[in-house]
């Protein structure tokens, strides 16, 4: 069944059809008006000059819509012609101008804005429960990765990482199209392309052809008609450095994973590597703020080195939220609690509070939990009393999703966090 909305019907986008619908009714109309006006000065000329009683109420009724529909075309002509002189000069003219022109005027009249912080596997696993919410939903990447794909094309064309905002992307993905396939495909026969995913291999050309690593991404955004921004933390070309509890010092993600030691502090460098300005406007028009799930030392904590990251965090009215990882990680979290993790982020960033922290409290199967063992990879204790002990609100629960891998159900992390959204406090606007 077809339902009719009047706001879709005259509000301001840019379908031609209805630029047709609106100029065409409005002449007709206004032939009509003019046809009823004629009539009734040629019948009454007889008798004496028309008042303003003698004039037929269908001429005035047809003279409104007429005037109504046309003022309709020209506003909306109008503003396409803005827009159209706009993209000569800037690709991403339109997009702002629509959100200036056309923004709520109040903070109750938006969505609730949900941002997530972090980056790997576990940023775009829970990216797919939370596209399905009625949120504006951003995802603020790290850029620190120096491996595999990624690692080589940042070395051989001097670009930010693509690999983690490419899983973002088609994590965010409206639909499981053949589009986001091929995003996620990775060559495997030799040769010069041989281990990259082709969706890195695109971003890594739109930078060279756009001449702008965040152009590639709203571009490659477009392609996928993603739900949501992806956006970098930072548009530096930034390094992570371990300090080990031995003393030793790495630089590098893939060579601090691969040490095998245990972490003491992990720094940046350049320390003060500036912020994505788009990233800290996210943070600040945020209501619910989600770290994690992901790598602690690898893909959360580089977000909270970002000076400017850390700062806006401590300062948001917005809840900030810990998602703990449901199993340690080799030569980053070896024997970590949940405790130890909320203790980690707080002792090693300037970021100084995390609101709620949510936490897995079941195992998964023995066969499946004995696989992750034989490879050093065990359950993480929720450790409840202790994080409570730090002021750290904690939910628990079973978010386990368990096929031949154990990962976060992210239909289950949406419906907290959407609960989280619904209770929220007012706060003012920004």
């Amino acid at each position: 069944m077809i339902r009719f909305s009047l706001r879709r019907l005259v509000g301001p986008d840019l379908r031609s059809r209805r630029w047709v619908f609106f100029s065409i009714f409005g002449v007709l109309f206004s032939t009509l008006a003019l046809v009823i006006t004629t009539l009734v000065f040629l019948l009454l000329a007889p008798a004496g000059l028309p008042t303003v009683e003698s004039f037929h109420p269908l001429g005035i009724l047809f003279a409104a819509l007429s005037a109504f529909l046309l003022g309709w075309y020209w506003l909306l002509k109008g503003y396409y012609h803005a827009l159209t002189l706009l993209s000569m000069a800037d690709q991403d003219a339109p997009s702002r101008l629509r959100e200036v022109m056309f923004r709520p005027s109040s903070r109750t009249d938006r969505l609730p804005s949900l941002i997530t912080i972090g980056g790997g596997t576990g940023m775009s696993s829970i990216l797919k429960g939370l596209r399905e919410l009625p949120v504006d939903l951003t995802a603020i990447v790290t850029v620190a990765d120096d491996g595999g794909s990624s690692g080589r094309l940042r070395k051989e064309m001097q670009i930010l990482p693509p690999g983690d905002i490419r899983n973002c992307l088609v994590a965010l993905s409206r639909s499981e199209s053949l589009l986001s396939r091929l995003f996620q495909y990775r060559f495997h026969d030799g040769g010069a392309a041989s281990g990259h995913s082709f969706g890195n291999l695109f971003i890594a050309a739109m930078s060279d052809l756009l001449g702008d690593f965040g152009s590639a991404v709203r571009e490659a955004s477009n392609i996928l008609a993603i739900k949501g921004k992806v956006l970098p933390v930072t548009c530096e070309n930034v390094q992570l450095v371990a300090r080990f509890e031995d003393g030793s010092e790495i630089m590098g993600e893939s060579a601090i994973t691969g040490a095998q030691k245990r972490i003491a502090a992990i720094e940046l460098r350049p320390a003060a590597a500036l912020a994505n300005p788009e990233a800290l406007a996210a943070i600040d028009r945020a209501d619910l703020i989600v770290l994690g799930p992901g790598s602690l030392f690898t893909s959360v904590i580089p977000n909270l080195l970002v000076p400017e990251v850390a700062d806006r965090l401590n300062r948001s009215q917005a809840r900030i939220v810990y998602i703990c990882n449901v199993m340690t990680q080799p030569g980053e979290t070896d024997g970590y609690s949940a405790f130890d993790h909320v203790r980690k982020i707080l002792d090693t960033t300037p970021l100084k509070r995390i609101d709620v922290a949510i936490v897995n409290s079941r195992r998964a199967a023995r066969t499946l939990m004995t696989r992750y063992e034989e490879k050093g990879q065990y359950w993480v204790p929720p450790t409840v009393t202790p994080i409570e002990g730090m002021g750290v609100r904690v939910i628990t629960g079973d978010f386990l999703s368990e096929t031949d891998l154990v990962r976060h159900n992210s239909l289950s992390l949406a419906q907290v966090l959407a609960e989280m959204l619904r209770e929220r406090p007012a706060t003012p606007v920004h």
